[in-house]
């Protein structure tokens, strides 16, 4: 089937631990899915026509590498690879779940990078690695269910996203976030050109707006987008919905603020 387009492997095992086998005998590939798929020892994608891949490793395998110059939207979950190599220079989308990162990484081909979203504890380094010296536009961030307490504090440093335009902070991340900002009263001056940000509200933390040191850095015309647990109550909602804008508004040096709501 050398012909084949669009293949999904799922929960199953390969006796192709590096994936040779599957490069020779599909190279039309255009998207790729990977599941679960086991056998894996040193797998090494090399698809010149993939453009589209979804990759979740099960095994922990010593290297990964991706060789396909046309891929454009890749979302790749792995544990800690020792080397990991993306050489995918038209990506323009990019989902990584990743624990920490390995010893030996190559990510200099992602010229085109411009959506990112990243969970791991280990924050500090991927953004390093992928955002700075590329023009990504838009940044999601999440920090894993298994992450300690120590590890979510170091890296949940709002300066990590001072240089994306939409910065989406998921449920975990959001939480740590409002905890650090609430209980360190901590004032963060990083002067940034975010002109769309979305927070989700733990349901514990909701005091008079408490991700206001996040505003003070955006653009000066900025969506806010305010997501609350279910479990939060009307009452709570409605609150904040009427207090918090005028709030913000009556402070100094903050920006004209959209608002939106919702669950």
């Amino acid at each position: 089937m050398p012909n084949l387009t669009h293949l999904a492997l799922e929960s199953i095992r390969l006796d192709d631990e590096n994936l040779s086998t599957l490069n020779e005998c599909f190279p039309c590939l255009h998207t790729l899915n990977l599941i679960g798929v086991g056998g894996l020892k040193n797998p090494k994608i090399h698809l010149p026509q993939l453009t589209k891949c979804h990759w979740e490793v099960s095994d922990v395998p010593r290297s990964l590498a991706i060789h396909a110059p046309n891929l454009v939207y890749l979302e790749l979950k792995c544990v800690r690879p020792g080397i990991l190599i993306l050489n995918t220079p038209s990506v323009s989308t990019l989902k990584l779940t990743i624990d920490k990162l390995g010893p030996t990484v190559q990510v200099d081909g992602l010229v085109n990078l411009k959506n990112l979203r990243i969970e791991s504890s280990d924050l500090n380094s991927l953004l390093r690695l992928f955002s700075e010296s590329r023009d990504v536009r838009t940044l999601d961030l999440e920090l894993p269910a298994f992450a300690g307490r120590n590890e979510l504090y170091e890296a949940v440093e709002p300066e990590l996203f001072s240089r994306a335009t939409e910065v989406k902070l998921s449920p975990r991340f959001s939480y740590e976030l409002m905890r650090r900002i609430v209980f360190s009263m901590t004032s963060y001056d990083c002067r940034s050109c975010l002109r769309k940000l979305l927070v989700h509200m733990p349901p514990s933390i909701l005091t008079t707006c408490p991700f206001i040191p996040l505003v003070n850095n955006c653009a000066p015309s900025c969506e806010v987008t305010v997501l609350f647990h279910a479990d939060t109550s009307d009452a709570v909602r409605q609150a904040a919905a009427s207090v918090w804008p005028p709030f913000v508004r009556g402070l100094p040096r903050f920006p004209e603020i959209t608002w939106r709501w919702g669950t």
